[in-house]
C-alpha cells in the first residue's frame, strides 16, 4: 500500500520516470501493473499519449505473463481500460477480448463504452455493449452471468438503452428462478436494486418478497417505501432490520429510514426510531462499529431538527482519534461524509486533515471523492481534490 502513495505523489509531480523506477523492483506484480496504469494516466494529463501507450504495451505483455488468472484479468481490465483513455480504442478493445474470463472481459468492455460515452461516441459505446451482451448469453457461470448483467444494465442506463436494459434484466431474473436458494437471495437483491434503478418499481417490490436476508430486504423495500410514501412499507422495513444484529449494519438501515422518515414529515417515528438506535449503540461491542454507527445516528438526528446531532459527533470524533490506523480509513470516511452531508464541508476536510499517519490520510480524501464523482457530484469532488492538491484526481474529475 505504501508504494500506491509514494508513486501516486511521483505522478502528480510529473515525475514519471522516476515513479517508473519505484515500481520495476515490486514483488506484487498486479500491484505494479495497477500502479503503471496510473503513471500512463498521469501522462496522458500531461498531454504525453505517446509515451503512456509506449507504457501500457509493455504493461499488457507482463500482464500475459501472470500466473494467477484472477490476478492477470484485473490487471488487463485495468490496462486496457487505461489504453482507451490514451487514445487507442481499437488497441483497448483488443486487450479487453485477451482476457480469458468472461466475466471481467464484460466488465472491461462496459468500462470503455463508459469512456466512449463520456466522449460523446454513444453508437460506439452501444456496439461494445452488445458485444458485450453476446460473451454474456455464452457463460455457464449462472452467478458470474448475472454480475455481467448488472455490469451492462448499468452501462446502458447511462446512455439511455433502459429498455435494452430491462431486457437484460429479465433474463436475468429468469435466470434466478432456475438457482438454488443458496445463492438465490442474493441475486435477487441485485436484480431488484437495478429494476428499483429502471423505474420498474412493482417488479422490483416482487423480487424483494423472496430475499432472506434482512438487511438486503428491508433496504430495498425501504427505497420503494420512501419513493411511493408508503408508511407501512417503510414499518415492514423497520421490522426486519429489529431483527437483525446489534451491529452497525443494523443501525445502518435504521438510520436511513429515521432519515426518510424526517423527509416524509413524520418527525415522532423518527425521533422514537433515533432512541431506539442510541440504546442498540451501548449494546454494539467493537468499537469502530460504534464509531460509525454513532456518526449516521447524528446524520439522522440531524435530518430530524434534533439538535444532540452536535454532541453525537463530537463523540463519534473523540472515539475515531483512539482507532487503530486500519480502522481509522472507515471510521473517518464515514464521519467526514457525515459531515459533508450535513454542511459542514471544511470542518470535515480539516477534520480528515488532523489524522497523523499520512497514507491513512490519503486513502480517506480518495475513498469520498471517488464516491461524490460515482454518485454525479464532482464540484464537491474538486474542492477535496483541490484541498489535498491532488492532479490526478482533478484531471479524473474534469474528464
Amino acid at each position: 500500500m505504501k508504494e500506491y502513495f509514494v508513486v501516486r505523489r511521483l505522478v502528480n509531480e510529473n515525475k514519471f520516470d522516476e515513479a517508473i523506477r519505484k515500481t520495476e523492483n515490486m514483488k506484487d506484480e498486479q500491484e505494479k501493473l495497477m500502479l503503471t496504469c496510473m503513471i500512463a494516466e498521469g501522462m496522458i494529463y500531461e498531454n504525453k499519449a505517446e509515451d503512456a501507450i509506449s507504457l501500457l504495451n509493455n504493461a499488457f505483455k507482463m500482464a500475459r505473463e501472470i500466473d494467477d488468472k484472477f490476478a492477470k484479468s484485473l490487471s488487463l481490465r485495468q490496462i486496457s481500460f487505461t489504453m482507451a483513455v490514451a487514445g487507442n480504442v481499437e488497441g483497448a478493445v483488443k486487450m479487453a477480448y485477451s482476457i480469458k474470463d468472461d466475466s471481467e472481459k464484460v466488465y472491461a468492455l462496459a468500462k470503455i463504452s463508459h469512456f466512449l460515452a463520456s466522449e460523446d461516441e454513444i453508437e460506439k459505446a452501444m456496439e461494445l455493449l452488445d458485444e458485450a451482451e453476446k460473451i454474456i448469453h455464452k457463460m455457464d457461470d449462472d452467478i458470474g452471468k448475472i454480475l455481467s448483467i448488472k455490469t451492462v444494465a448499468h452501462a446502458l442506463i447511462e446512455i439511455g438503452g433502459k429498455d435494452k436494459a430491462f431486457s437484460l434484466i429479465k433474463y436475468a431474473e429468469s435466470i434466478a428462478g432456475k438457482m438454488n436458494e443458496e445463492n438465490v437471495s442474493a441475486v435477487l437483491t441485485l436484480i431488484a436494486s437495478v429494476m428499483f434503478e429502471l423505474g420498474k418499481i412493482d417488479d422490483a417490490l416482487g423480487l424483494s418478497r423472496n430475499i432472506k436476508e434482512e438487511y438486503d430486504k428491508a433496504w430495498i423495500l425501504s427505497d420503494i417505501a420512501y419513493m411511493r410514501k408508503d408508511a407501512n412499507l417503510l414499518n415492514e422495513a423497520v421490522k426486519l432490520a429489529r431483527k437483525m444484529e446489534d451491529r452497525y449494519e443494523k443501525v445502518s438501515i435504521l438510520s436511513k429510514i429515521a432519515c426518510m422518515m424526517a423527509d416524509l414529515g413524520r418527525w415522532q417515528e423518527a425521533s422514537e426510531l433515533i432512541n431506539e438506535m442510541l440504546r442498540i449503540l451501548e449494546r454494539i461491542e467493537y468499537k469502530v462499529e460504534r464509531t460509525m454507527a454513532m456518526a449516521l445516528i447524528s446524520h439522522a438526528m440531524f435530518k430530524n431538527g434534533d439538535e444532540r446531532y452536535k454532541e453525537s459527533l463530537v463523540k463519534a470524533k473523540e472515539i475515531a482519534e483512539e482507532l487503530e490506523v486500519f480502522e481509522m480509513e472507515y471510521a473517518y470516511s464515514l464521519i467526514a461524509r457525515v459531515m459533508i452531508e450535513i454542511g459542514e464541508f471544511e470542518n470535515a476536510l480539516k477534520f480528515i486533515d488532523e489524522i497523523e499517519d499520512d497514507e491513512a490520510k490519503m486513502a480517506v480524501y480518495i475513498s469520498i471523492a471517488n464516491d461524490l464523482i460515482e454518485e454525479g457530484r464532482e464540484e464537491d469532488a474538486m474542492k477535496i481534490a483541490e484541498f489535498m492538491n491532488d492532479r490526478l484526481l482533478k484531471e479524473r474529475i474534469r474528464k
